[in-house]
């Protein structure tokens, strides 16, 4: 099972939390490699938004994914076919962070499970279809972790991470495309630059 979150959102992470959690990835993994991925994930805005909750995006391509395509035609906003990285759709759908949590209530409201499956959350943007990985029994559970406090969001992070040996592997050669792949997928963009800049500023070597 996954460690226990604070009971406090407001608790961000310390040098420590990151020190750790690179210790925890593996060998020539350093910390200044995690703030550069909390920092780009987050767009420098840390785990919680305005209200006081996680940093959310909707993925409605997933959505259909997980409901077989059956709120197509009723609800062509939230299920979706992937067209492009962040398409109209998801455009409207997190406008900002208001916007995205009523996008997923609503999207909750025809399937729970797939909803909170089908968003990426906090400042690493882990997607919940990921709880397992994570450490957690079921995706609800995932969810509390996440709104629970930034150090849940780290150890996400870690869980997602450490499953996928072409993740660590890139990490530890500093490779920022296949980082950005294995992290992204195919229709990175210029992930792997942000990530190679910010793992600079923040004394990367």
């Amino acid at each position: 099972m996954a460690t226990a979150v604070p009971s406090s959102p407001s608790a961000g992470l310390t040098d420590t939390d990151y020190n750790r959690a690179a210790l925890a990835l593996g060998d020539g993994i350093e910390p200044a490699l995690v703030r550069a991925f909390a920092e780009v994930e987050s767009a420098g805005k840390g785990g919680f938004g305005p209200a006081g909750l996680p940093i959310i995006a909707f993925e409605g391509h997933w959505f259909r994914r997980y409901t077989h395509a059956k709120f197509d035609l009723t609800h062509p906003m939230l299920s979706y076919p992937y067209l492009e990285k962040a398409g109209s759709q998801w455009r409207v759908n997190n406008e900002n962070q208001a916007t995205a949590w009523e996008t997923l209530k609503t999207a909750m409201a025809l399937d729970h499970d797939a909803a909170l499956r089908s968003c990426s959350w906090g400042m690493f943007q882990v997607m919940g279809f990921n709880f397992e990985n994570c450490g957690y029994s079921t995706v609800d559970d995932f969810v509390t972790a996440m709104k629970g406090g930034e150090i849940g969001q780290l150890q996400a992070f870690i869980g997602y991470c450490k499953q996928s040996p072409t993740c660590i592997k890139a990490m530890q050669a500093k490779d920022f495309a296949a980082m950005a792949r294995s992290y992204n997928g195919e229709d990175y963009g210029d992930y792997d630059k942000q990530i190679a800049r910010a793992y600079k500023k923040h004394g990367g070597t």
